[in-house]
């Protein structure tokens, strides 16, 4: 079971969004305060281990309504697809049961579209709960009690859709929140209602939510309820009572063999539970008014200095609550599919340490038998071309969260991912993309450029900074072959972009960049273009426009602007022909020259190379990409 779609309204920054995932990893990126972890709340307050709609579990207050509108339901839906040869296990809720609702005169069970919340809900309504005691309608109990018709094995025998639907509502100066189970038979396009369902969440898919801010209490608490509690009650199970109390006598022997067995069985297992070189034991800290063993243990690791988890550091605590969650998920739980979801799991670490805990979230996913949610501001949690990412942008449009989708599950998206420095235009606004050393020059013109400008809308001057300040990214594609695939990237994704390429690429590269993006017409000209030229030019390379024939000079140029409509700029020649003085060296280290140059000699770019068609470029960009002129 994974979660595959996720549909929110009216919480926080979200005034409505449509969410999809995959089996396996997914990405949330975007910049500081998109909305990023307002989407994870959303999803723990659905599939978290408390109850959703338990009205003494504060989950939802007034200021999660968007922009504070209480007038406006919160809704939450979470799908959950099972997988094909997936048997779920009821053992664990046999006692429990719901209902679903007859109507007694069209001899139909009650059934909803999911967009329809109103009709989704109305039987926890006030007149919803009449009619049910009414003779129109009847409830049928599915589950595990002597009165239920049906058993959760037959009833979801021949089910592979479910979705657990919230809302909360402001009524009565008081918030109310409910929650109902759909779900949907093979070959049905409509959703029966489960009421009462709440039993049934951790049975459906097992859940761990980790934010942003760590705090071992919290991610590890220890309750009958919760997967860490479950897993230590497991390994203790006996173990209570009397033969505890003769324990407190004796209890730096006795807590130890209390908890060998599940350290002896996690160190057996394989799992990599915190980092290398650092081991973990779990000890007891006696309670005299509880002799429920499991609820007094505490974490400690040993990692030169053997302490409790709460004093380590936020790269081992995440570790530790992933590898033993892993653990559960394999041992106690017997789900076949479990959603782990995480907030930037790269806080407070050192690149290594951010690499080790993407290695744990790789071995907790498997062969995508499990499944992990994480945003980031991290490449190496981005940049994995050993695996499969759907990776989802969200950006703020006009004080709202949007998102976007993209699956690198394909050899040409996942090369993008193995330039872990260019993963930054995830995070920008608008990019800048460029076939290699360029990139150099146009940063460092950049400064100069920006303290000189004047915006037109209000006549302020851009700022030297103004790459940073409009989180601009210029990115250096590795070639003009390579440009076509960051674009459609990009396209798909909405992040504005603008594409530069020495003159050699309306040869040699432009043709198949038109055909990535379906410009057709555009293509069609080109072809037309280098017919001409051929004709009058059979032979010799075209590396500027001198190297046009004049009869077709003026046509080209045109052309070349026509270019700009669809943020494609072309040089009139390479890079090296816009040096005052050539370098000693070619290409990206001549690049470098030059700016080590400008820095020894404390002059600007432009005293080296000629920046006039950069500077056209960067007008062009302002006004296209940052809507500033």
């Amino acid at each position: 079971m994974y979660l595959s779609k996720v549909h929110i309204e009216n919480y926080r920054s979200i005034k409505e969004l449509d969410l999809a995932f995959d089996n396996g990893k997914n990405v949330i990126v975007g910049k500081n305060n998109a909305g990023k972890s307002n989407i994870i709340k959303a999803i723990d307050i659905v599939l978290g281990e408390r109850v959703p709609d338990w009205n003494k579990y504060e989950n939802i207050s007034k200021s999660d309504f968007f922009n504070g509108d209480t007038s406006e339901d919160i809704v939450i839906i979470c799908e959950l697809n099972k997988e094909d040869g997936e048997i779920l296990n009821f053992a664990n809720v046999k006692s429990s049961a719901f209902f679903k609702v007859y109507n007694n005169e069209e001899k139909v069970f009650y059934k909803v579209d999911l967009s329809d919340i109103d009709q989704i809900f109305y039987f926890t309504t006030e007149e919803g709960l009449i009619d049910l005691d009414s003779e129109l309608y009847r409830k049928s109990w599915i589950g595990g009690k002597n009165y239920c018709a049906h058993s959760y094995y037959d009833e979801f025998s021949n089910v592979n859709q479910y979705a657990l639907v919230f809302k909360a509502r402001f009524e009565d100066n008081i918030i109310k929140k409910d929650l109902v189970l759909l779900y949907k038979k093979e070959d049905e396009d409509e959703w029966i209602v489960g009421i009462n369902a709440n039993s049934l969440r951790g049975n459906l898919i097992q859940s761990a939510i980790i934010p942003s801010f760590r705090d071992p209490k919290d991610q590890l608490r220890i309750n009958n309820y919760t997967w860490f509690g479950k897993l230590l009650k497991e390994y203790t199970k006996g173990r209570n009572g009397a033969g505890i109390k003769k324990a407190l006598e004796n209890l730096s022997i006795e807590s130890n063999q209390v908890f060998e067995e599940l350290q002896k069985s996690v160190c057996n297992d394989n799992i990599q539970i915190a980092f290398p070189n650092t081991s973990f034991s779990v000890q007891y800290n006696p309670d005299p008014n509880d002799h429920d063993i499991y609820k007094s243990a505490l974490i400690y690791v040993d990692d030169g200095f053997n302490s409790e988890l709460k004093d380590k550091g936020s790269g081992i605590q995440s570790a530790m609550t992933i590898g033993l969650f892993n653990f559960y998920i394999k041992h106690i739980a017997h789900n076949s599919g479990s959603l782990l979801a995480i907030e930037e799991p790269e806080l407070y670490l050192h690149p290594h340490g951010r690499r080790i805990i993407s290695d744990r979230l790789s071995e907790f996913i498997g062969e995508d038998e499990n499944q992990v949610i994480i945003t980031t501001h991290s490449p190496e949690f981005i940049c994995c071309a050993n695996e499969n990412i759907n990776l989802i942008v969200v950006k703020k449009d006009n004080c709202e969260t949007k998102a976007y989708n993209l699956q690198f599950n394909d050899i040409k998206t996942k090369q993008i991912l193995i330039k872990k420095q260019n993963s930054e235009m995830f995070f920008a606004d608008a990019v800048l993309l460029v076939e290699g050393a360029d990139k150099y020059i146009l940063e460092e013109f950049s400064k100069e450029y920006g303290a000189n400008k004047k915006i037109k809308n209000d006549s302020r001057v851009l700022g030297k900074n103004w790459l940073n300040n409009y989180n601009v990214s210029i990115i250096n594609c590795g070639g003009k072959t390579e440009l076509q695939k960051y674009a459609v990237v990009l396209s798909k994704l909405s992040i504005p972009y603008f594409a530069m390429a020495d003159f050699d690429f309306f040869a040699e590269g432009s043709g198949k960049y038109l055909q990535s993006l379906e410009f057709n017409s555009l293509k069609n000209e080109l072809n037309d273009l280098k017919s001409k030229i051929k004709k009058l030019k059979p032979t010799g390379k075209l590396k500027s426009i001198e190297d046009i024939p004049k009869e077709l000079e003026y046509d080209v140029k045109q052309y070349l602007k026509k270019l700009h409509i669809i943020n494609l700029y072309i040089l009139s020649g390479e890079l090296e022909n816009f040096y005052f003085e050539k370098p000693h060296y070619g290409k990206e280290q001549g690049v470098l020259e030059l700016i080590c140059k400008t820095l020894c000699e404390n002059s600007g770019i432009t005293e080296y190379v000629d920046t006039g068609e950069f500077e056209e470029l960067f007008d062009l960009f302002l006004k296209k990409c940052l809507k500033l002129n």
